[in-house]
């Protein structure tokens, strides 16, 4: 079954599947390759182009494959710290008051030493998504404060936000049968860059406080990711204290555990499905062979699954051109409508690439 968009109310992805990490040595550990991310997002676009017929320009991707010699995708794919700011910024960017924005985080989660010692204390750890390059003693983890200034962003934009991350932040390396997990039970104490691009670091604080009512209180109960608001919803591989696995599903290959019963549970998708009973069709699916991992439902459960047939906005009847500036433009070739400052170039496997490229909607 497959669903049209009604209405001038637009759908836009954002997709991030890191397979190989950079060579790697932390303190206390390091963070290995993993096999099934890729093929999580590969599957997540599948699905939203032929079910909700989502077109190439919306739908912004960051992967690296695991090749011989290190990624296979040209640089401005990699899911660095810099591409994966810019992809959320230039996703609101392209988006306007109304439109629906789906974010798929598969890859490793992680601890950090934080940033923020007047959030969470001088011993306090940021929670964090791992670039690909983490290795580098130059590059920075993308941390919860700072991925909660960018979904604000969008909320504040008027977007209806959607954000699904198959990744952990604890647990051991790996489960019986060889599933590894997505993340490393240690906190990296390495002193990182203490500049962002997301935001001022007052703006960040001051976004930090007001998410959580004025406190700084921790939070270890839920997914652990981010505050517990109603403005978006966030749907996390398992609790704060678990681990999210990648498994071998018989007939498809390595999948994040989550991301495979999240895409078997929307075979069911029908109007009017919530997010609520999303979740539940999701963590029995899981217990059923994962029993120490627990899919964590956060925001407003009773949102219908991508807002079918419930979230509209008014038709403005205008038209407007969107610039984004990094990332991977799928399928579009010369004289697609493309226009502005940039000009795309072919990257790898036919795909086009893109930076300060004009598109037309």
């Amino acid at each position: 079954m497959s669903y049209q968009q009604h209405g001038p109310s637009r759908f836009y992805a954002l997709l991030i599947g890191i397979n190989y990490y950079l060579p790697n040595a932390l303190p206390h550990g390091s963070y290995q390759s993993l096999e099934g991310c890729v093929r999580d997002i590969t599957e997540v676009e599948r699905f939203l182009r032929s079910t909700l017929h989502l077109p190439d320009m919306q739908i912004v991707k960051l992967q690296a494959s695991r090749g011989r010699k290190g990624p296979r995708e040209t640089r401005e794919q990699w899911p660095t710290y810099e591409n994966m700011v810019a992809a959320f910024q230039n996703i609101t960017q392209m988006a306007q008051a109304g439109d629906q924005v789906y974010i798929h985080y598969s890859g490793h989660g992680g601890r950090a030493k934080t940033q923020f010692p007047e959030l969470k204390g001088e011993h306090g750890f940021d929670e964090a998504l791992v670039p690909m390059d983490i290795g580098y003693p130059t590059t920075d983890y993308l941390r919860d404060v700072e991925i909660a200034r960018l979904l604000k962003t969008m909320i504040d934009r008027g977007l209806i936000v959607t954000v699904v991350l198959d990744s952990c932040h604890s647990g051991s390396a790996t489960r019986g049968g060889g599933d590894r997990v997505r993340g490393l039970p240690t906190i990296d104490p390495t002193i990182r860059p203490s500049q962002n691009l997301v935001a001022t670091r007052e703006v960040l604080i001051e976004t930090w406080h007001q998410l959580h009512g004025g406190t700084s209180r921790g939070f270890m109960l839920g997914s652990g990711w981010l505050p517990e608001v109603k403005d978006y919803v966030l749907l996390a591989a398992c609790r704060a204290t678990e681990s999210a696995y990648e498994h071998s599903f018989s007939g498809v290959g390595k999948h994040g555990v989550l991301t495979y019963w999240f895409l078997d549970a929307l075979k069911q998708l029908t109007p009017g499905l919530t997010y609520k009973q999303l979740h539940d069709r999701m963590v029995a699916k899981v217990h059923s062979e994962f029993v120490l991992q627990t899919p964590q439902l956060q925001g407003d459960g009773a949102r219908t699954v991508f807002c079918l047939a419930a979230c509209r906005r008014e038709q403005s009847g205008s038209q407007t051109s969107r610039t984004i500036r990094t990332g991977v433009l799928h399928g579009r070739g010369r004289g697609d409508g493309i226009k502005g400052g940039g000009r795309p170039k072919r990257g790898d496997g036919g795909r086009m690439t893109w930076k300060d490229a004009t598109l037309p909607h």
